[in-house]
């Protein structure tokens, strides 16, 4: 996927493939390199945008004024000097950007009077202070400059660069916060705007695309029956058609082509989406037969038969489909796993789903390729490339603590605490939390794991520094010689806390946090403190709790739940496996499309899923909160929480 969509990128990143949002972005680059590349994207609209006539060639084969960081100190100088003053130091800072010079751009921007600026330079200094906000990591800030009084009075009088400069940066910053509907709406006004550029024009119609695509099913239905502007509307229904039946391939392509021949004169009639474009080779290339690969025996037993339960329900209610597979069950428990593998290549398998255990992964890992698209059901080491042919996919809790990390350093938090449970999960989860809380540019206070319910008093209680205040109770009454009247205060220096615990275990932390007087602290917590069980009042302790966690608990109409509700009775523990399954068979006639379009999503039941460059299946899943005892999705809250 590539990033803002502007012409005239410097040489050295017409090839760069970084991500198309400001918060995506920063899941894979630091900070500092992201709004790097950002701004070199942006740096041919400051030239023309700030009218300078000593900056300005005249001649289209004469370059612009080069500096280097030798010469920009008296380039600064000059320009303090010079009649255009602010037209220079707006092209210098945006080269200081280019040489990752932060602190330097951010002071010479301080020079920068914005009521002294003429008014031609309001949006070029707007995108300029709005950037510089976020390599701060503050993008409700930049939000802020971007809509601010001023900058819309100078909308009307802008150049077409900077209109188009201006809106772009806002539809980015707009889908990076989750704003889908106004990144949605700005991303209309630029197709528009963009008639006159194609190129560009199509990249704009791509993320048009990824952002409606973010828009729950049901929003979609009523935007495409509300939107009055025919261009719109078209966008919506062939979103809304699309989302309907993404777990239809057939389906899917056939009223794809539907719409195409009711709207012949739509732009995404004339240029479909990338990822709808591969529908008809998709759907011609599915496999006629399917091996699965599970163990069926042994510790990992329960798990495999409730991931098996879930991709039976998906394979049964795709029956009316054409070209429907047939499935071959095979038991990883009994048998060497190289062996039966080929066993069931040999038996006609044309695609692989498993297997679940990492060792076997491994083992499979050491075959210099595969011989048929196998999609496993775990991720191990996430330094390992996958063999070609492989695609690693599970429920790793490494992608809920990236996630919880980035919507925490969103919400404005800079300093956190982690506490968890000590156990292989909880450390890995936390070492993820970790790594990506860093790379944010976010601090680590205090990290705690816990054990025994028992010690969760004394473990809260140090962790918020009780202790010391009480001491320094004891230390000031021996002082005075008086008794003091006193509440003990918690520390000050933390945002939130980031929790890895079970349902049963966050029941008891979380009142602990309150009694030691830290109960107004944001807990972000993983999946695993939600099974899918309604406890209200038990679950009145997790009030205000905020969690990652899987749409299968919220989507009531999923026909694979009802399946295995009857068939198994649906059993809370299994929640998870049974999503699993259900979306590793939907994902196997998706295997290409996500491989070949990067910007390719899938929105299953454990979540948003795309696929990295080393062919392994990263998670996305749903926000929901406790209140009242009861978990509702983000977008559902009830207005006030009860207590």
């Amino acid at each position: 996927m590539k990033i803002n969509h502007f012409t005239g990128l410097p040489s050295q990143l017409k090839n760069t493939t970084v991500t198309p949002s400001i918060c995506s972005g920063i899941k894979h680059l630091s900070i500092r390199r992201y709004s790097k590349i950002l701004l070199l994207c942006l740096a041919s609209y400051f030239v023309v945008a700030c009218g300078s006539t000593t900056t300005i060639p005249t001649d289209m084969t004469e370059e612009p004024p080069r500096y280097t960081l030798d010469t920009i100190a008296e380039a600064i100088r000059e320009a303090e000097l010079a009649g255009h003053r602010n037209e220079q130091l707006l092209e210098i800072i945006r080269v200081l950007i280019d040489f990752d010079e932060i602190d330097w751009a951010r002071d010479t921007l301080a020079k920068l009077v914005p009521q002294q600026l003429e008014s031609k330079q309001i949006i070029p200094y707007a995108l300029l202070d709005a950037e510089m906000a976020i390599i701060d990591g503050q993008p409700f800030r930049a939000k802020g400059i971007l809509w601010s009084r001023h900058v819309s009075n100078a909308e009307d009088q802008a150049t077409i660069i900077q209109q188009i400069a201006l809106h772009e940066l806002r539809a980015d910053l707009l889908y990076s916060v989750g704003d889908y509907r106004e990144s949605i709406e700005t991303r209309l006004i630029l197709d528009e705007m963009l008639l006159e550029d194609m190129e560009r024009r199509e990249r704009n119609q791509d993320h048009l695309w990824q952002a409606l695509m973010e828009l729950p099913q049901e929003d979609l239905a009523l935007e495409s029956e509300m939107q009055t502007n025919d261009t719109a509307r078209g966008w919506f229904i062939l979103a809304t058609l699309s989302k309907n039946n993404q777990t239809k391939l057939h389906q899917q392509l056939e009223v794809v082509e539907n719409w195409a021949f009711n709207w012949p004169a739509h732009p995404a009639s004339l240029r479909l989406p990338a990822d709808l474009q591969l529908l008809k080779q998709l759907s011609q290339d599915q496999p006629r037969q399917l091996a699965i690969l599970l163990p069926f025996s042994g510790r990992y037993a329960d798990a495999a038969r409730a991931i098996r339960d879930g991709i039976l329900a998906a394979h049964y209610q795709n029956s009316s489909q054409e070209n429907h597979p047939i499935i071959k069950l095979y038991d990883t428990s009994k048998d060497d796993i190289d062996s039966l593998y080929d066993q069931a290549l040999s038996e006609g398998a044309e695609l692989v789903i498993g297997p679940l255990e990492k060792e076997r992964i491994a083992q499979l890992l050491l075959r210099p390729e595969l011989p048929v698209p196998t999609l496993t059901l775990n991720r191990i080491n996430a330094e390992l490339d996958s063999t070609p042919g492989m695609f690693q996919f599970g429920l790793a809790v490494e992608d809920e603590a990236e996630q919880v990390a980035l919507q925490a350093w969103r919400d404005g938090h800079r300093s956190a605490m982690i506490l968890v449970e000590n156990s292989g999960q909880g450390q890995r989860s936390a070492a993820s939390f970790r790594e990506h809380w860093s790379r944010l540019g976010g601090e680590i206070v205090r990290e705690q794991s816990y054990l025994e319910q028992k010690a969760y008093s004394q473990l809260i209680k140090d962790s918020m520094h009780i202790s010391y205040s009480n001491d320094r109770r004891k230390r000031l009454a021996r002082l005075i010689g008086k008794t003091l009247e006193f509440e003990p205060r918690r520390r000050k220096d933390i945002d939130f806390i980031f929790l890895y615990a079970r349902p049963s275990q966050a029941r008891q932390l979380k009142p602990t946090l309150a009694f030691h007087y830290a109960g107004d602290l944001p807990v972000y917590a993983t999946s695993k403190i939600y099974n899918g069980k309604v406890d209200s009042k038990m679950d009145r302790d997790l009030n205000n709790i905020r969690f990652t966690t899987l749409p299968w608990f919220f989507n009531k109409t999923l026909p694979e739940k009802h399946s295995i509700e009857q068939l198994t009775g649906n059993n809370a523990n299994y929640q998870s496996l049974y999503a699993l399954g259900v979306d590793a068979y939907h994902l196997h006639p998706r295997l290409k499309q996500l491989e070949l379009i990067k910007q390719a999503q899938f929105y299953g039941s454990t979540g948003k899923l795309r696929l990295d460059e080393k062919r392994k299946i990263h998670r996305e899943q749903a926000w929901a909160q406790f209140a009242g005892g009861k978990v509702f999705p983000l977008s559902d809250l009830p207005n006030q929480n009860a207590r």
